[in-house]
């Protein structure tokens, strides 16, 4: 069976126009991507399971097509957004899918709506603050929200090394594995778009929001979904050996896959192996990989 033709649309959801993309007919499933990303890093999967499925690809507030929030860009903000989407399309038995902040908000969505969510697969969820190195800045950025003009002046410092310093070389480079992907349509989208100043603000914001994503901060060890979790085996924004392996522990993932030689967007540098991830677990719930 061929994909189906996908479009976007947009809908306001938490007084936010959100950009989102749909295909497909059949049981509703929808990719999260990353920090900093757009549902483009999920469009092999979108494309592949727009033969079966009825797929969603959400841009999340700040990133992509979609505008920006007024405050943080918080989990609480992304899980009231994939709530308020999920209900504004009456939608049942979905399957949930996200990478990095969105497996996060898929995490905490399914721990609130159990009842709602068929299936859930995470691949390298959000550390929160581990993300940061140096354990001494963990705490520091969180407080800075109450010293608006400080947080302001540290802001705009952040965004011209983002733009305009050699930093800026390691976007979006540090997001892909080994390989060399500079020539592909994703790196291109990426460039593009963090030459943006609304896509540097917002990246700026999750500096100052990622406290938010610390998994001991929501995780309810008597709550946790059955899911799988997949990491990728070159992973440089949070490190395979750092975090997907505590991650792992933390979550008791049934299933934990390394893919290798990929980075944070594996789906994209690995497409037919993550297909397989999928196809497999939603069809025998558990993979053969």
């Amino acid at each position: 069976m061929q994909a189906l033709e996908l479009k976007e649309y947009k809908l306001i959801l938490e007084n936010i126009s959100i950009n989102y993309v749909e295909g497909g007919e059949g049981q509703p499933m929808i990719f999260l991507h990353n920090g900093g990303g757009f549902w483009h890093s999920w469009e092999h999967q979108i494309n592949h399971f727009s033969k079966n499925y009825k797929v969603y690809g959400i841009d999340w507030p700040g990133f992509g097509e979609s505008e920006s929030p007024p405050g943080l860009i918080s989990l609480e903000l992304l899980t009231r957004v994939l709530s308020n989407f999920i209900a504004s399309k009456k939608l049942h038995e979905v399957i949930l899918v996200g990478n990095c902040i969105g497996g996060s908000a898929a995490l905490l969505y399914n721990m609130r709506n159990p009842k709602v969510v068929s299936k859930l697969l995470l691949f390298n969820i959000c550390p929160g603050s581990l993300i940061y190195p140096v354990p001494f800045i963990r705490p520091l950025f969180p407080t800075l929200n109450d010293y608006p003009i400080i947080k302001k002046w540290l802001g705009n410092f952040m965004a011209f090394c983002f733009t305009k310093t050699p930093i800026k070389r390691k976007f979006p480079s540090m997001l892909f594995g080994k390989n060399d992907w500079s020539s592909s349509d994703l790196y291109k989208r990426y460039v593009e778009k963090f030459k943006s100043p609304r896509q540097t603000e917002s990246r700026v914001n999750m500096v100052f929001s990622v406290h938010t994503f610390n998994i001991k901060g929501y995780l309810e060890k008597n709550n946790i979904p059955k899911h799988i979790l997949v990491w990728g085996e070159h992973n440089s924004v949070t490190p395979l050996k750092k975090h997907g392996y505590l991650h792992q522990k933390i979550l008791k993932s049934p299933e934990f896959i390394v893919l290798n030689k990929t980075g944070h967007l594996c789906m994209y540098e690995d497409p037919s192996s993550v297909n397989e991830i999928i196809e497999n677990y939603l069809k025998n719930g558990e993979v053969y990989h």
